[in-house]
């Protein structure tokens, strides 16, 4: 574990020390940073949307039937559920509303 955490950056570092207080799920984050090559506002949205909690693993034939890189993409791009914290809206809205 020690070895992962000297190989990101100093800011991550602190990043998930505040954040995360289970080291488990800490050195979790460490792994998904390192393979994924998240910068640190890429980490804080991951942490902030519980990334650890929602990691399963789908069936699916991507890595068979995909090339490495786009079978990653896609399966990324299916486990991640759209994260809407930019949008200022605060009363309850319909879909409608959003898209416009």
């Amino acid at each position: 574990m020690k070895q992962a955490v000297s190989h990101i950056p100093w800011g991550h570092n602190i990043l998930l020390m505040q954040k995360i207080k289970d080291k488990q799920i800490r050195f979790w984050y460490v792994q998904q940073t390192l393979l994924n090559g998240w910068s640190r506002d890429v980490l804080s949205l991951m942490i902030k949307s519980d990334l650890h909690f929602r990691q399963g693993e789908a069936i699916n034939n991507f890595s068979k039937t995909l090339p490495d890189p786009q079978s990653d993409l896609v399966k990324e791009t299916l486990k991640d559920p759209y994260i809407f914290d930019f949008i200022t809206i605060t009363q309850s809205f319909t879909e409608r509303e959003l898209e416009t």
